[in-house]
């Protein structure tokens, strides 16, 4: 990985020696002197556009530039544009100092060699097309959901919603990690397909519910006749729902279920 404070160290040390002032540098660069000292203090990286005009002013080559290690071979194969594919260590290296639609087309031509991970995804996130992060999501199948968790703050509502309906009764508690980044509509869709056929993964997602979802829960379970496993989400309930529940209960004399709906009414 790329050394910033090294980077830093390397560009001031060079400018000194040749008597230059970061206003002189920027100018030649085409930068601010802000950006020049940012560069030196080690708060920023450059441009990978700029490196190789840093170096030139410098006399330096990029490799002393910024260092001799993995991060400046990565550099070199992106000015270059050099047909090998950078690695996810490499890839992670630049990120920083690419923009992010030549960024995307780098981790898309590494892709296509060898499947990047959810993990290395992630670091690339910040960096990367919000439309690309959104395409390797719906990629995704239903039986690596969990992997999303991580991605999720940085996918659009639209490809959420898309993930939402893959969602089948045995894996809605996959979604649970994913619910807070979700919209309320999508939810009360993936719960409308799967009612009654996994209630604990039900449970799990009623604190992200709409109202209206949690009531057509409790209307469906009176019909049946059978409000038992509803105390799971009763916390969750209003007090109208609640009412209906007793209402139900008293009906019905379960006495047994009114002891527990009790502490909730």
């Amino acid at each position: 990985m790329l050394d910033m404070n090294k980077v830093a160290k390397n560009i001031k040390n060079a400018r000194t020696k040749k008597n230059m002032t970061q206003l002189e540098l920027a100018d030649i660069v085409g930068v601010s002197y802000q950006a020049v000292s940012n560069w030196e203090r080690g708060n920023s990286m450059p441009d990978i556009g700029k490196i190789s005009d840093i170096a030139k002013a410098l006399d330096l080559d990029v490799t002393e530039l910024l260092g001799n290690d993995n991060g400046s071979t990565a550099v070199k194969k992106v000015l270059e544009k050099s047909s090998e594919p950078l690695t996810s260590e490499e890839l992670t290296d630049v990120a920083p100092m690419l923009p992010p639609m030549e960024l995307t087309e780098e981790v898309r031509k590494t892709s296509e060699n060898d499947q990047l991970n959810i993990k290395a995804l992630v670091g690339l996130a910040p960096f990367l097309d919000d439309e690309y992060l959104d395409e390797i999501a719906s990629r995704v199948d239903e039986a690596n959901l969990k992997d999303l968790v991580a991605l999720a703050p940085f996918l659009s509502e639209e490809a959420l919603t898309n993930i939402s309906k893959k969602i089948t009764s045995s894996n809605v508690r996959d979604l649970v990690a994913l619910a807070p980044f979700m919209s309320e509509e999508a939810l009360d869709d993936v719960v409308s397909r799967i009612e009654g056929d996994n209630f604990d993964g039900i449970k799990a997602l009623a604190p992200f519910l709409s109202k209206k979802s949690l009531e057509n829960i409790v209307d469906k379970a009176i019909e049946k006749g059978d409000v038992s496993e509803l105390t799971g989400i009763a916390c969750f309930l209003g007090r109208k729902t609640l009412k209906k529940i007793s209402e139900f209960l008293l009906k019905t004399d379960d006495t047994k279920s009114m002891s527990k709906f009790a502490q909730f009414m």
